[in-house]
């Protein structure tokens, strides 16, 4: 038997990511059929990674087949007419959804269809009349609107791909909180993403704005060669501050000259909030 690995795989149905054991031979780009709660699925390998516990939750049955990739095809088509069907009965039904994609897996196992919602939805009726007109067994899925997001793609206020269709594995937790420590107008409006929550690229440069724990508060008085300055502002970007001197007059100061003047905060011990030791 050849040695296995792990490596990072792509759901074509979700475009979620998850990890599996597969042949060595299996390489990036190869498509790859796997067993997982859904059924035989068709995955996108996207390279080698690391072994993690998540590697274990599905199991590699064969590297896909020209006929595997037919099937999928196949059934991509089928699954769309299916959606079509689900979303004139659920408006017949008057259930308030968003109905965005119909799944079939490689062996046929159920047909699965992902929705949005604000509220709770009771679709037991929608259930049976999609399993006589579709003659399989049915799986409603509920997900988040930035779920939703990922499963259907869409384009950013950046005009890039949303992010969450592109690389995402995760999704951050976002609050206001994070416009204030990034310098950001307190506007929620303005950082909205296609879904309606904050924009996931609002953490990616987060750890950039970690050192204004440490820097001293604006409009804090700073004793600097014997002349008092006031801190009217950070430039996390260009990594410094701008100071105020008596008269008015600006001057920058980088974050590398304000620890060699021992101006940081001092680092807590974890037991306060930053104690200077003599």
């Amino acid at each position: 038997m050849d040695n296995i690995k792990p490596v990072r795989i792509r759901f074509l149905d979700t475009n979620k990511f998850s990890e599996v054991l597969v042949p060595s031979k299996v390489k990036k780009g190869d498509f790859i059929v796997i067993e997982s709660e859904k059924g035989q699925e068709l995955v996108l390998v996207m390279g080698n990674c690391v072994y993690t516990d998540d590697t274990k939750n599905y199991k590699f049955v064969r590297v896909a087949t020209k006929e595997d990739i037919a099937t999928f095809d196949k059934h991509e088509e089928e699954a769309e007419e299916f959606l079509n069907i689900c979303k004139e009965e659920a408006e017949k039904l008057g259930l308030e959804m968003n109905l965005l994609k119909s799944y079939i897996p490689l062996n046929r196992t159920k047909a699965l269809f992902y929705y949005t919602a604000e509220n709770r939805v009771d679709f037991r009726e929608l259930v049976k009349i999609l399993a006589k007109r579709v003659k399989m067994r049915i799986e409603m899925r509920q997900v988040g609107v930035r779920d939703g997001v990922q499963i259907a793609g869409a384009v950013g206020v950046c005009g890039q791909q949303c992010c969450c269709n592109l690389f995402l594995d995760k999704f951050e937790n976002i609050t206001v909180e994070i416009l204030a420590e990034q310098n950001l107008p307190p506007t929620p409006t303005k950082f909205t993403g296609v879904c309606g929550r904050l924009m996931c690229c609002l953490t990616f440069e987060r750890e950039t704005y970690s050192i204004k724990n440490d820097l001293p508060e604006i409009e804090s008085v700073l004793d600097i060669e014997g002349k008092p300055l006031t801190v009217k502002l950070y430039d996390f970007i260009g990594e410094k501050i701008i100071l105020s001197d008596e008269e008015g007059n600006l001057q920058e100061l980088s974050f590398e000259e304000l620890e060699r003047l021992n101006l940081l905060k001092p680092k807590s011990c974890g037991s306060c909030n930053g104690c200077s030791n003599n």
